[in-house]
């Protein structure tokens, strides 16, 4: 029996939610079928997350209904019914052990005599059919963040008897864990169970996912079988607007570097050398762990490294922030709201962080910030930062809008060299699209960029070229006209990668 020959498993109608007498999710209705995933997408501020608290009973909608099973899904019941959420945000205790995590809700046995020995039982019959080697005794903070978000789905599949929900599953997973989870995906659907997957990434949806609801300023603005929508339709749907080509005009980079390293090591990495010239895009590829954002963060003098380092040609002796800073070299780091943003200060401000002597001009009383304000507007104009005000707290804006503001920070100096960790880690389509334009634009200026990216497609839209490190090492480093994903993610993961092999 085809699925929708099925009767749906969870039934959506009217779905609608309001704060404080503003309407941020209107009138969302579709079906979801047994052994169907339907991706929830959207630009961030879309509504997704609101829909999805709904979906899972942590919110009341306002109006419309949920039906699971044919049962009206009421606040805080959702697990009774069998719905359960992996949200963006996991929620393991770090120092208890897997099973105690994947259990800690269903505890076997009585509240004074837990069945111990039965909670592991279960959890390692879950992680066996999940086919990942975990041990159920280990405490969760001795695994990594993929492993991680895998006891997260078996907890939530222990209460997921007929809709499993997942919040951007894969936003700190590299390219062979997300095949992994994607062929977890799989054994999922063969299982019957109903899965609403939202994600930023449109090739992960075109992977797993067989239909589509697609949500724009809280309204439900398309619906429908994914095989029946090509891709850019799906994103314009999205954004509202045509958002141009997959892959961008680069421009051929000059012969003149902008910055060389040579013989760079410490601790995380050994024996890197490598060039980007002006104009040119050097992407840094490879598995979590392999030491890319230690490698761009020593670059710029934050982690000592032993070796060389040349930017337009001339040698930094001793390089440090400071001197980086001073020959036009800069840093946009992984994570924006730790280390690079200040949330709870103006978009003006934040814009003008990097640059703020170049307005400062001393008065018989006081400081005056001359030209701060013009040159925030033009920055955010130009970035297409989505603001009311440039007194906005920053804090109040989308991610994608955050980041934005985290690299317009650095136009204003006019970067030679700019290195990009993550820099599109958990934007939406559209931002992405902003972020990349940017990128673009400052490589035609005659800039060197180096994008440090667990996204591979996005390295191989936007770079020249693609170096893949492996365990702290180059392992592999490939021209445009050689680039191919199987190949890359081979180098990144295999023992056998080698420079050689993949040139």
């Amino acid at each position: 029996m085809s699925q929708s020959e099925q009767k749906p498993i969870l039934q959506v109608r009217g779905l609608s939610k309001a704060f404080a007498g503003k309407t941020v999710v209107h009138n969302v209705t579709f079906d979801l079928h047994p052994g169907e995933i339907i991706a929830l997408v959207g630009e961030n501020g879309a509504g997704k997350s609101t829909t999805k608290n709904m979906l899972c009973s942590l919110l009341a909608p306002s109006e419309g209904e949920i039906l699971v099973d044919g049962q009206k899904l009421e606040p805080g019941i959702g697990e009774d019914l069998g719905v359960s959420a992996v949200h963006q945000e996991l929620s393991l205790f770090q120092t208890l052990t897997v099973a105690e995590n994947m259990c800690i809700s269903r505890l076997p046995g009585k509240a004074a005599n837990v069945d111990w020995a039965e909670a592991e039982r279960i959890a390692a019959e879950q992680l066996d059919f999940l086919g990942i080697e975990i041990d159920p005794h280990v405490t969760v903070d001795q695994l990594g963040s993929g492993k991680q978000q895998v006891v997260e789905i078996g907890k939530a599949l222990l209460h997921a008897e007929k809709v499993l929900i997942l919040d951007e599953p894969t936003t700190s997973l590299t390219a062979v864990e997300r095949e992994k989870l994607f062929n977890i995906l799989d054994k999922l659907k063969e299982r019957g169970l109903a899965i609403i997957f939202i994600s930023h990434f449109m090739e992960e949806i075109y992977r797993v996912c067989d239909s589509y609801v697609v949500l724009r300023d809280g309204e439900q603005v398309g619906h429908g079988k994914l095989a029946d929508v090509p891709q850019h339709h799906l994103e314009e749907m999205m954004v509202g607007r045509a958002i141009g080509e997959a892959r961008p005009d680069l421009s051929e980079p000059t012969a003149d570097e902008a910055l060389r390293v040579e013989d760079f090591e410490n601790e995380d990495f050994h024996q890197i050398s490598l060039s980007v010239k002006k104009g040119e895009i050097l992407g840094i590829a490879g598995l979590m762990g392999a030491g890319r954002t230690e490698l761009a963060e020593a670059i710029f003098g934050l982690r000592p490294a032993k070796g060389k380092i040349w930017v337009h040609g001339q040698e930094v002796p001793g390089h440090n922030v400071t001197k980086m800073k001073d020959r036009n070299v800069v840093y946009v780091p992984e994570d924006r709201r730790i280390n690079g943003l200040f949330l709870n200060r103006p978009v003006r401000e934040n814009l003008s962080a990097a640059s703020i002597l170049t307005f400062v001009k001393r008065r018989l009383r006081g400081i005056g910030f001359k030209g701060e304000k013009r040159k925030a507007n033009e920055l955010a104009e130009e970035m297409n930062i989505r603001i009311p005000h440039i007194e906005n707290h920053v804090s109040d804006l989308s991610g994608g809008n955050q980041q934005k503001v985290l690299i317009g920070r650095w136009l204003v100096t006019a970067p030679e060299v700019i290195i990009l960790d993550e820099p599109t880690k958990g934007v939406d389509i559209g931002a992405k699209f902003d972020i990349h334009a940017t990128i673009v634009r400052l490589a035609h200026e005659g800039a060197g960029v180096i994008i440090v990216s667990s996204d591979l497609p996005e390295l191989l839209n936007t770079a020249h070229r693609i170096v893949v490190m492996r365990k702290g090492r180059i392992a592999g480093e490939f021209t445009r006209d050689q680039f191919d994903p199987a190949r890359i993610i081979s180098v990144a993961a295999s023992e056998g990668g080698a420079r050689d092999d993949a040139a």
